[in-house]
């Protein structure tokens, strides 16, 4: 597996610049968090979560343990279940409707999805006193790729994502050299670069977009619709 100080540096080799004299470790890192957002948003990550009923709570926040005192806005659900845990295996007791499946537009015809946080109808059985204790409230949906850190965080994709996450890393620190005269310059002279002409950058900055478009086609995540 593939550590996240590896990935800084084979970010850095994509960049012509492995000495780190043009970016450093700070922007490397910060390249590499653009890079995963921007492949976390065509390949989300699945997840499944339980959540403990609570009498009388209509709201949930999702993914606490991942995002800690963090609303996640790109969260996506697709489904949210009832399961009473005392049978073996457990038993699924209710399949919830979410909102945008029903007749009304309103707060209470289903469950639905605001800035990372689970809104639920009051006409479901979680909200019976006698429901807590035994039963959790199961969601499936998608979700960003946990950002790094520490050097020794695994990068949190698969082998096929993490080339494109490499390639989305390459098209970031191209997009910056070309965007900044300051910065190419430094680029060019310190890093050993000064064969690569402005027209050869925008060139390579070119090749690399469209290498990006057929990527990010190739590993793009069919969402399946809440239900």
């Amino acid at each position: 597996m593939t550590t996240f100080a590896q990935l800084k540096t084979a970010v850095a080799a994509a960049l012509s610049d492995p000495g780190a004299k043009t970016f450093t470790a700070s922007v490397i890192a910060d390249i590499c968090a653009t890079a995963l957002v921007e492949v976390g948003r065509v390949a989300p990550r699945r997840f499944q979560e339980d959540l403990t009923p609570v009498a009388n709570a209509l709201t949930y926040d999702l993914l606490q343990t991942d995002f800690p005192g963090v609303l996640v806005p790109e969260i996506e659900l697709t489904r949210v279940e009832l399961w009473d845990t005392t049978e073996v295996p457990m038993l699924l007791v209710e399949h919830l409707q979410p909102a945008d499946g029903e007749y009304s537009n309103s707060s209470d015809a289903g469950w639905k999805v605001w800035d990372g946080v689970l809104e639920l109808p009051r006409t479901i059985p979680v909200y019976l006193e006698d429901v807590e204790a035994n039963h959790v409230i199961r969601v499936w949906g998608y979700a960003p790729h946990i950002a790094m850190s520490l050097d020794a965080d695994i990068v949190p994709v698969v082998s096929e994502r993490y080339e494109a996450l490499l390639g989305a890393a390459r098209l970031e620190g191209l997009q910056r050299l070309a965007g900044s005269r300051e910065l190419y310059t430094q680029w060019q002279t310190h890093s050993g670069n000064t064969d690569i002409s402005p027209a050869g950058l925008l060139n390579a900055l070119n090749i690399e977009m469209e290498s990006w478009r057929r990527r990010s086609r190739a590993i793009g995540v069919l969402r399946e619709p809440p239900g």
